[in-house]
């Protein structure tokens, strides 16, 4: 089929209505797939992507039932000098959908081949007041990285895990990330560090949304190595 005739089935699809649902898939390890989503939706991610992806777009590929882009590197894939970059990219994606009235209801892993993440799926509905978001990982066995945080936030993060639970702490990647060194390996302890890790944890969203903010997604967003890959924590708070 040419890219004509797709044009012309893709803009003959429904009028979007409140409820509708769309997803945007994690695809191999380099790709960002958007099923159901209205062509200026697509227009916006292209501009979000070019805008927030150091590595840049590839490629682009459309079909009847789907909108594909291709990105330079590998952004679903994990080695450190992708792991932050992929994140702040996957915040600013969040915000402008949401802009746009497009909220995540869910972030699943539907598929089961070794290099597909979690599908991301999206409710349509009225757009809410503007919105920041920032996220936290999970690296390695022992770092905890708060990334695009507003900085009145660090102090509370210090008060909440604790003297004794950090080893060392820095700002790092361009002052785009602030991260903690932890004493163990809290992201793979057993028993009683388990049961630490996941109380720290709880007291962490507690305080989180004593200030506003809502955990809005736990996403997979890249596939590790010897499975230190772990979802990464998006947050949202109104704009005041």
């Amino acid at each position: 089929m040419s890219k004509n005739n797709v044009n012309i089935v893709s803009n003959n699809l429904p009028t979007y209505i409140l409820d509708q649902h769309a997803c945007v898939i994690l695809n191999m390890t380099d790709r960002l797939r958007l099923i159901r989503f209205p062509p200026s939706i697509i227009d916006m991610i292209r501009q979000v992507i070019i805008s927030n992806w150091p590595q840049g777009l590839n490629k682009e590929r459309e079909e009847v039932d789907f909108y594909e882009f291709k990105l330079n590197g590998n952004p679903w894939w994990d080695p450190d000098d992708n792991a932050v970059s992929s994140r702040i990219l996957m915040i600013h994606i969040l915000s402008a959908l949401y802009k746009h009235g497009w909220y995540i209801l869910t972030a699943t892993e539907i598929f089961k081949r070794f290099f597909d993440k979690d599908s991301l799926i999206f409710q349509f509905r009225i757009p809410q007041p503007e919105t920041s978001f920032f996220a936290i990982s999970f690296n390695d066995y022992d770092k905890l990285r708060l990334i695009c945080v507003p900085h009145e936030l660090i102090p509370l993060v210090q008060q909440t895990l604790g003297k004794t639970m950090i080893q060392q702490e820095t700002w790092r990647d361009g002052g785009r990330v602030y991260q903690f060194k932890l004493h163990g390996q809290p992201w793979i302890g057993h028993g009683k560090e388990a049961i630490i890790s996941q109380l720290k944890l709880l007291s962490l969203l507690d305080c989180l949304t004593k200030f506003g903010w809502k955990l809005y997604a736990s996403i997979d967003i890249s596939q590790g190595e010897d499975d230190k890959d772990t979802d990464s924590w998006f947050f949202r708070r109104d704009v005041q």
